[in-house]
């Protein structure tokens, strides 16, 4: 079977239940994308799917229909397991299945994530969500102390396997499955398929049929590779060659100063590198922010809703604290340190691009450097040039200039059933902001982020402090 470009299928030709074909419809979505035109028929017939497909291809939304289609949401019961690597992903995949399945009567889906007091997610467990996402360390907590009893179990997903994998999340996957009902189908998702995830495969599937979004089947229902292709169609990536490692400041800010960089996202490979380039940018105005493992997570919170709302213009961030990463419309990745294979170098070029959204990746490279990229297949798209950055300006002892955009802090959030829309009357009707003005809007469970123009900020503060929204009197800060 190959996926048909003459005759591209609309949703509405899969048997999928006219709540979800709602849902589709409400959020603009009518013809799938390649992955899930690949995926929805087998997946749906029941079989196990090993797909392989690049950052942003529509792969959650794959599973997801599959997943949300198998639901009695009448039940009192677990019935989809969906494993993702980071906190930030299973945020992510909760609201798109919550999302897809708006129209599902009684759906509930549930994120489970360390970080945070176990006690608010036994207490989201007490009413019995029927999908949950979760990383494996903390659902494996969960199952061991009972809150989860995973009898009833319909579907198990592995999200980017290859980094459950990296994360050696190995064990805790195993003692998971062990302990799910062996009557299940199980769909796996990777963006590449080395052979650490074929074991998985091997183990955890049952005669599945292996796909790849580019390729589609080769004989005997073999995947045939994606190679470069696995790389979003509508990715730029550009290679600059340096002449030493001490260019790479110079260049990466002469990158930043380019009109056309917009909203960047900057890897590195190390905590202290992230730390010390960060510093070097403020200190030459660009507002930077920071990411890294060992940010505690409301830094993490803020560094990132800092970039989505355009209060900054680069994330300096590591590898591990960029898994599930996702920034809506991310104009530019630049890969300052040489990523340590071709798996991360893919992974990280595509945190932009997604979605058929245009995108630019650039990497820094010394002419060593340069070499072994080139022998990477993911990499074989690169435009390469050699790069003379210009002068540095001298670091400045003034702050960075303050963006035109500022990010208040509410405290109140969905556990208090605020929601974005709440968050809007308040603004527009107690403090006075024209509707066109508020910003994005992002509401977490117990406080909420919202941008609006600097110059409004402080009337705001003051009309919003001690005023009540949805009967919860907040407090109202600046987030700097």
């Amino acid at each position: 079977m190959q996926a048909d470009s003459a005759a591209s299928p609309a949703f509405a030709d899969f048997d999928l239940p006219a709540p979800l074909l709602q849902g589709l419809t409400e959020l603009g979505y009518s013809q799938p994308t390649p992955v899930q035109a690949l995926v929805l028929p087998p997946a749906l017939a029941g079989q196990d799917v090993a797909g392989q497909a690049p950052t942003g291809s529509g792969k959650t939304a794959a599973y997801g229909l599959v997943a949300l289609q198998q639901l009695d949401t009448t039940q009192k019961a677990v019935q989809a397991i969906v494993l993702v690597p980071a906190r930030e992903l299973a945020l992510q995949v909760r609201e798109a299945l919550k999302g897809i399945g708006k129209q599902l009567p009684g759906l509930r889906v549930a994120a489970l994530y360390g970080g945070h007091a176990m006690r608010d997610e036994v207490k989201t467990l007490q009413q019995t969500p029927h999908v949950i996402v979760a990383t494996p360390g903390r659902l494996l907590d969960h199952l061991e102390k009972r809150n989860i009893i995973p009898n009833q179990l319909k579907v198990l997903v592995l999200d980017e396997a290859d980094k459950l994998l990296e994360l050696k999340f190995q064990q805790e996957m195993a003692t998971i499955v062990s302990r799910l009902p062996r009557r299940r189908q199980t769909l796996l998702f990777s963006a590449t398929m080395p052979d650490k995830v074929m074991a998985l495969v091997r183990e955890y599937l049952t005669r599945p049929r292996m796909l790849t979004a580019e390729g589609g089947l080769g004989a005997n229902g073999a995947a045939e590779p994606a190679g470069a292709a696995a790389l979003p169609a509508s990715l730029t990536v550009h290679g600059h060659v340096l002449n030493a490692p001490e260019e790479k400041p110079a260049a990466l800010f002469h990158l930043l100063q380019q009109p056309g960089t917009g909203q960047a996202l900057v890897f590195v490979n190390t905590r202290e590198r992230a730390q010390e380039l960060t510093r070097f940018l403020r200190g030459r105005g660009v507002a930077a922010e920071l990411l890294h493992g060992k940010l505690p997570q409301p830094e993490r919170d803020k560094a990132l809703m800092k970039l989505r709302n355009h209060s900054a213009q680069a994330l300096v961030a590591t590898d591990v604290a960029a898994r599930g990463l996702d920034v809506p419309s991310l104009d530019t990745v630049v890969q300052y340190d040489l990523p340590h294979d071709a798996e991360t170098f893919q992974h990280r070029a595509g945190r932009t691009a997604r979605a058929g959204a245009a995108g630019t990746a650039h990497l820094l490279a010394t002419p060593p450097e340069q070499t072994r990229v080139q022998a990477w297949a993911a990499a074989h798209s690169a435009q390469w040039k050699r790069l003379v950055p210009p002068p540095l300006p001298p670091a400045s002892v003034a702050p960075p200039p303050r963006p035109v955009t500022v990010t208040l802090h509410v405290t109140a959030g969905k556990k208090h059933k605020v929601s974005a829309h709440d968050l809007v009357g308040a603004f527009v009707n107690v403090g006075g902001l024209g509707r066109d003005d508020v910003g994005r809007i992002e509401v977490f469970d117990f406080y909420s982020y919202v941008a609006v123009p600097r110059k409004q900020a402080d009337m705001l503060l003051e009309k919003l402090n001690g005023a009540k929204v949805k009967g919860v009197k907040v407090r109202v800060t600046e987030v700097e």
